[in-house]
């Protein structure tokens, strides 16, 4: 499936379950504005030390799932979900909360957002639709557009 891989510039943290995060997350209003709306749900993955975000979760999840280390929260994307996840997304290090999102219409996945949301990578769009996709994202982005899914 074509899709176009972002890469953004990272820096180290002082949390101690977190490498690193984003040094800019500005795309993240315009990515919900322009590019959720049409999911149904979300599937996010936390590191079970997490306990705050993982508790957090748990009141909005419409399915929990051990996986190891880690728990995954299926989420619908209902108005108050939506705004939730939209506006308190981020932790005092300046990254998501979670480690990873997946965002399903239907039960496609079309947008993952991983690494504490230093990786996004948005699928089923052609080369014009990556670059207008691109330009959410700060200059020192590095940006990837695949015409077929790597496996």
């Amino acid at each position: 499936m074509k899709h176009i891989r972002i890469h953004l510039t990272t820096a180290k943290t002082s949390a101690k379950t977190k490498v690193s995060v984003p040094l800019g997350v500005t795309y993240w209003t315009k990515l919900w504005d322009n590019y959720t709306l049409d999911f149904a749900s979300v599937e996010i993955h936390c590191w079970k030390e997490e306990t705050q975000y993982v508790e957090e979760l748990a009141t909005m999840a419409a399915h929990i799932k051990q996986q190891g280390l880690i728990t995954s929260f299926t989420i619908t994307l209902d108005d108050t979900n939506r705004a939730y996840l939209r506006g308190q997304s981020f932790d005092p290090e300046g990254g998501l909360k979670w480690f990873t999102l997946f965002f399903y219409k239907k039960d496609i996945q079309m947008l993952e957002i991983s690494q504490y949301g230093s990786e996004i990578v948005l699928y089923g769009v052609d080369p014009r639709e990556a670059e207008e996709f691109q330009k959410l994202f700060p200059n020192t982005a590095n940006a990837e557009y695949f015409k077929e899914h790597p496996m």
